[in-house]
């Protein structure tokens, strides 16, 4: 098994747990807290493998266990960020895990590894700028539902994180 596959594990336990689950308040409890489980175990794997991990995925990791840590410790204030804010908070965790990776990695928050410090630089400034918009538009949209606030900026998000990191590969060839 390609274990870059395994990324994807703890979204798609957290969503298909929520989605079968009814989407009562217990079933976001326990689809928070199932993905935060997968998450640790997938996390541990690709440490373990020494492999860089995807930085959006990486984002969505930190949002599931932000959000099992609320639900296990009944942290109200944080769950109510979560309940309001839902694709805001989504991606914050996802602009967290860029400005660290911009910041403290060689890698950026591209997660490409290159000579060109200063490309990888640029590069993650970038998606971490577009980031940022989108948690603009997120908030502005909240109340047109998930899809037009969390799903439509990831995948925004996801395609230029791709096309920005098969830029940067090709340069990094030449």
């Amino acid at each position: 098994m390609n274990i870059d596959s395994l990324k994807f594990l703890p979204l798609t336990v957290f969503m298909l747990s929520a989605r079968f689950g009814g989407q009562t308040d217990l079933a976001w409890k326990q689809a928070f807290i199932l993905g935060g489980l997968c998450t640790i175990v997938i996390l541990c794997i690709h440490l373990y493998k020494n492999v860089i991990l995807d930085r959006l995925m990486l984002g969505i990791n930190l949002f599931l266990l932000v959000g099992s840590g609320a639900f296990l410790s009944n942290s109200l204030y944080v769950l109510y960020y979560f309940g309001t804010y839902k694709g805001a908070v989504f991606l914050s965790c996802i602009a967290i895990v860029g400005l660290a990776t911009t910041l403290f990695s060689n890698t950026g928050f591209i997660g490409i590894r290159t000579n060109h410090t200063d490309m990888i630089h640029k590069t993650s400034l970038q998606l971490l700028f577009l980031t940022i918009i989108c948690i603009a538009w997120s908030l502005i949209a909240n109340d047109y539902g998930l899809i037009v606030s969390a799903v439509i900026p990831f995948v925004i998000l996801r395609m230029m994180y791709a096309k920005l990191g098969d830029k940067l590969k090709k340069s990094k060839m030449s």
